[in-house]
């Protein structure tokens, strides 16, 4: 007892180790780990097989759309928190008109560039803009560009100890001044350009965005990387079942003829007889006849598995299993809520730490800038103090309340009870207090100037 106590305090820190960091046969077929350089080396094509997967794959559409659908909606939509009501309200109205001519191809407006940037995020792991100019106004618009054209081959050190890394350039703080980016030969077609040397353009006119997985990661990585290999699989499984389907329905039976006479009636024609059965028929067949019908192959445990693989997607995606396949038959409202708010908080990280603070943000400034150089708004008053006009508050698409009357009631007794303001619930549902207001009082002076005597309020409240 007193030897293996004294062998236990005794050992050596190198002798000690967690079984996570352990070695031998059970950790013989453990993957590599992957670092930065993997992420950079591998992200291009597994970009090429997830467009692949959301142009060819309905799951995969679904995601794609899902995520846009829910991380943008009718877009993520500013409110000046400048002091001056007055300038508030030109600046709103300057904007709203602005959205209309945000897209430099002129295929949709702002709020339409961010569900681009959404899809462009999932598949390809990034998103690439640049500023350009209206022609005739001047006006900073943006212009979408295939990630892949950011030129991932340009790598170059410089003697002032800044570098050029996938494209991407760094200065020698490690602040990024410039992006290198192939032109395209087409607009939009990102490998038209593929021979044509990379432009180095400043970094405060282009927009890259992605999500950081590691330290120092420098690109995006598809948000299908970790279900990709899953998605073919289950797509070869689906298709040998499918061909297992086909394949049984193409014999009904075999027929053992020992005289050369049919058991059934039927056309014979080049030794092939066709015969037909019908559902409840009872068939005396004659001496030596035997009929024997193949073996059905058992499907086994596949509705399981196919179940599971999709629910691994639907995972690896942060999406939920209904949003992924559209099968909503076993939810129920306790599993719905749930799922819901797990999936609301990965929506607002990604509205608030990614679009918000990479795409609106910049976008805003440029506004505001051009509405300066425009004599909108004064330089002077620019000048003294910047940050009263690039203060705006961004406001995503409302969320919708999973029990509508039961949410409504504890937010009206939220209110009552002090514990959140009106404009944190009405922001909730992705509008604005001041504009909200502004339409009650329109409607309530509306009804008074036509004399409406609104209906009263006969509901009673059950505690």
């Amino acid at each position: 007892m007193l030897r293996a106590l004294s062998r236990l305090f005794s050992s050596s820190p190198s002798r000690r180790s967690l079984d996570a960091a352990g070695g031998g046969r059970r950790w013989q077929d453990a993957p590599a780990s992957a670092n930065v350089g993997t992420i950079h080396a591998s992200a291009s094509t597994i970009g090429m097989r997830a467009q692949h997967f959301t142009l060819n794959n309905p799951t995969g559409a679904r995601i794609t759309e899902s995520l846009a659908s829910n991380l943008v909606g009718d877009g993520i939509k500013p409110r000046s928190e400048h002091e001056d009501e007055a300038v508030r309200r030109v600046l709103q109205r300057l904007w709203k008109a602005w959205t209309d001519e945000a897209d430099a191809e002129g295929q949709t407006d702002f709020y339409g560039l961010q569900q681009f940037a959404v899809r462009d995020l999932v598949v390809f792991g990034e998103v690439l803009f640049v500023f350009t100019y209206h022609p005739e106004t001047g006006a900073p618009q943006l212009r979408r560009l295939h990630p892949e054209q950011l030129d991932r081959t340009k790598d170059q050190m410089f003697d002032h100890g800044g570098r050029v890394y996938q494209g991407v350039e760094f200065d020698a703080a490690g602040r990024r001044v410039a992006y290198w980016i192939r032109q395209s030969l087409l607009s939009g077609d990102a490998l038209a350009g593929y021979s044509l040397a990379p432009v180095r353009i400043p970094a405060s006119e282009v927009i890259h965005l992605f999500r950081q997985l590691v330290p120092g990661q420098v690109r995006g990585l598809s948000w299908f990387a970790s279900v990709l290999l899953a998605a073919k699989e289950l797509d070869s499984v689906l298709d040998a079942l499918i061909v297992r389907a086909r394949v049984a329905a193409l014999h009904a039976g075999f027929i053992t003829d020992t005289d050369g006479n049919p058991a059934y009636d039927g056309q014979k024609s080049d030794g092939t007889l066709t015969a037909g059965l019908e559902p409840g028929a009872l068939i005396n067949l004659p001496p030596g006849k035997d009929i024997r019908f193949p073996d059905t192959p058992d499907q086994g445990g596949a509705s399981d598995l196919l179940t599971t693989t999709f629910r691994l997607i639907a995972s690896g995606t942060n999406t939920t299993y209904e949003q992924a396949t559209g099968d909503y038959s076993n939810v129920n409202y306790s599993s719905a809520r749930q799922a819901f708010l797990e999936y609301r908080r990965f929506c607002q990280t990604i509205q608030h730490h990614l679009l918000v603070f990479g795409l609106c943000r910049p976008v805003w400034k440029a506004f505001i800038q051009y509405q300066v150089l425009q004599g909108v708004i004064p330089a002077r008053d620019y000048t003294a103090d910047r940050s009263a006009f690039d203060a705006v508050k961004w406001l995503p698409p409302a969320w919708p309340w999973v029990d509508p009357k039961n949410d409504a009631i504890a937010a009206e007794k939220a209110l009552k009870n002090h514990l959140r303001s009106r404009s944190e619930i009405i922001a909730e549902r992705g509008y604005d207090a001041e504009d909200v207001d502004a339409e009650i009082a329109a409607d309530a002076k509306r009804l008074k100037d036509h004399k409406i005597i609104p209906s009263p309020d006969t509901s009673t409240e059950s505690e």
